[in-house]
């Protein structure tokens, strides 16, 4: 994802509507309406980031756990905390603690766990945090190759509830070296869908269920 900087006066403006609000805090699409950073990602104002808001409105219609793999930035993060129930909980992971989009109030959040020290692959770690069929979305936003995307898949699997959302980006073969569209084409599940013209032109973008 291409990277994004806020002016000092941005976020002197976001942390200020934040922290004058502390028994009532502002939701994220408040934060964000009079912003033209993040307003373009959330709303999808240039046509090829509706998978925010997609995270988002289905993390609004979903219980229990949600997990991202692949955290870098932090705009995933924003996308579904805004929206997460007060009895789900959230696990973001990454190998790299690179999460500048967000506060001490979500990183804070009993529900939020950021393990920006955690390798999607460490199936050790994976069985210690999460217990079998618990999982009830998750978003696989790693390294962008058929392998790393397909060795995901079996390692977590068994950790996904029976009608748990999947979500995968850049599932179309638009940058060399970017292999997930073979993972894409290969997945035999009852309900695929390619959502790329709305929600990641062009690179792509899948929600499956089984």
């Amino acid at each position: 994802m291409e990277e994004i900087f806020l002016s000092e006066e941005q976020k002197g403006k976001v942390l200020n509507e934040w922290n004058s609000r502390p028994n009532d805090p502002p939701s994220l699409l408040e934060l964000i309406k009079d912003n033209n950073v993040y307003n373009v990602f959330m709303f999808n104002k240039d046509g090829n980031h509706g998978y925010f808001s997609l995270l988002h409105n289905l993390t609004s219609n979903i219980d229990g756990t949600i997990v991202e793999l692949g955290n870098r930035e932090g705009l995933g993060i924003l996308s579904v905390y805004d929206a997460l129930k007060p009895d789900s909980e959230f696990y973001t992971l990454d190998i790299i603690d690179d999460v500048r989009f967000i506060n001490d109030k979500i990183k804070n959040d009993s529900r939020v766990h950021i393990l920006n020290d955690f390798d999607a692959l460490d199936s050790d770690r994976v069985s210690n945090t999460f217990e079998k069929k618990s999982i009830s979305m998750i978003f696989l936003d790693t390294i962008h190759t058929y392998e790393q995307v397909l060795a995901e898949h079996i390692l977590w699997e068994p950790y996904m509830k029976d009608d748990c959302v999947m979500c995968i980006d850049d599932i179309r073969p638009s940058m060399p070296g970017r292999t997930k569209w073979r993972f894409h084409q290969e997945l035999d599940y009852t309900h695929k869908y390619d959502v790329t013209e709305w929600a990641h032109n062009d690179t792509g973008f899948g929600v499956y269920l089984k």
